[in-house]
């Protein structure tokens, strides 16, 4: 699209965008973020199964791009369109009430996104033993190389644990979800403001987030298969190299994991 043109259309879009938002989503929206590889898109999909959720199943990048306003201090997003056209060109299934956004990226602007909602969001900060993220391959990205380096992993977690005593903040372990699955998200839920539904019971039978370019296959029921993947040999070299960085074991002791 032209430039000239694109000025013309992203007003129209957020303007379009905000007035679906304002009709159809009463409630605080839920932005998802996380050093990558931490099984976002996996919680973006459980979620979506509450009938009051409508998640967004692409990555918007909404909230990755910042500029700076008048104000002192203030900043603004400059892509809200992203969000935005995800109302007006995907059909809305139900009666949602208020949408979740999930780019992995979100993890490293929490105080841009906490200062420009302020209490009007619910942020969830998915947070994975760094062993397993260093040793995972997006499957649609250099499949054949890993895809978070040691120093990725402890930046983003050690970022957003400063903010993880904030009130619309929630941190959840993966591990966790996926071990105690009832009890998680209705811990979640209740930091959402939103009942434990039998949707939520069944999500993978409720669910629309099905596939997604960060899986391999599409979406499965809930197993165990990728935690502590760290421990096969093949990924020895790249275990080595984790445990060798002191800081990376330091927060994962902090975190709580077992080193």
């Amino acid at each position: 699209m032209d430039s000239s043109l694109k000025k013309l259309v992203k007003p129209l879009i957020i303007t379009l965008g905000k007035k679906i938002e304002s009709e159809r989503f009463t409630e605080k929206p839920i932005i998802i973020g996380a050093c990558p590889r931490s099984g976002t898109t996996l919680l973006l999909s459980i979620l979506d199964a509450h009938p009051n959720i409508y998640s967004i199943q692409n990555q918007t990048y909404a909230f990755t791009s910042w500029k700076k306003e008048n104000l002192p201090g203030r900043f603004l997003p400059v892509r809200l369109d992203r969000l935005y056209r995800e109302f007006l060109f995907h059909r809305i299934k139900g009666d949602p009430v208020r949408w979740c956004e999930k780019t992995p990226k979100n993890i490293q602007f929490l105080d841009k996104i906490i200062e420009y909602f302020s209490d009007t969001v619910k942020i969830i900060h998915l947070v994975r033993d760094g062993r397993d993220v260093v040793t995972s391959r997006h499957p649609k990205h250099t499949p054949n190389e890993y895809w978070v380096s040691v120093e990725r992993w402890v930046k983003d977690v050690e970022f957003a644990l400063q903010f993880h005593s904030y009130p619309n903040v929630y941190s959840l372990h993966y591990e966790d979800l996926i071990n105690n699955f009832e009890a998680e998200t209705r811990k979640l839920l209740q930091f959402l403001e939103e009942e434990y539904v039998p949707e939520i019971a069944n999500w993978f039978e409720n669910t629309t987030v099905k596939k997604s370019k960060n899986w391999k296959n599409p979406v499965q029921e809930l197993h165990s298969g990728a935690i502590a993947k760290w421990k096969k040999p093949e990924h020895r070299c790249r275990y080595e190299e984790f445990m060798n960085n002191e800081d990376a074991v330091k927060l994962s002791k902090k975190l709580g994991y077992e080193i």
